[in-house]
């Protein structure tokens, strides 16, 4: 059993946001097209072109100090390649850890409410109950 935020809006469906890791938030070298789909599909627009801008700027620094990437380029690295790789996976990692809360603010902002936190198996079983609830 997982757990849901359900959020109620007093004009649109409610959703349903499960707490925790976003699996889909980690962006896989296999499966990059995901990565921007996820935040964009969540809607998190500047979250996702913060997150384009600090990769490159990120990618520039270390291609302007070293002439390549260091990325998966372990055997020459130094200090400051370390350093910046550590900061790269860490930026890389964040989205698995807080997406699932930066789309609940997100709701937030559009005028949702949290109303109910529930254990459910599925998304849409977090749905039925939340809605078992407003009715009864």
């Amino acid at each position: 059993m997982k757990t849901y935020k359900v959020l109620q809006h007093p004009d649109k469906d409610l959703k349903a946001v499960k707490t925790g890791f976003a699996w889909l938030a980690i962006p896989f070298v296999t499966c990059l097209p995901i990565f921007p789909a996820w935040f964009l599909f969540r809607g998190l627009w500047k979250i996702f072109i913060a997150y384009i801008l600090t990769i490159l700027i990120l990618a520039s620094i270390d291609y302007e100090l070293y002439g390549y990437l260091v990325f998966f380029n372990f055997s020459t690295a130094d200090g400051l390649q370390i350093i910046i790789l550590i900061i790269e996976s860490v930026i890389l990692i964040l989205p698995a850890l807080k997406g699932n809360d930066w789309t609940i603010s997100n709701l937030i902002d559009q005028g949702y409410k949290v109303s109910y936190s529930v254990q459910a198996s599925s998304k849409n079983e977090a749905l039925l109950i939340a809605q078992k609830k407003n009715i009864g």
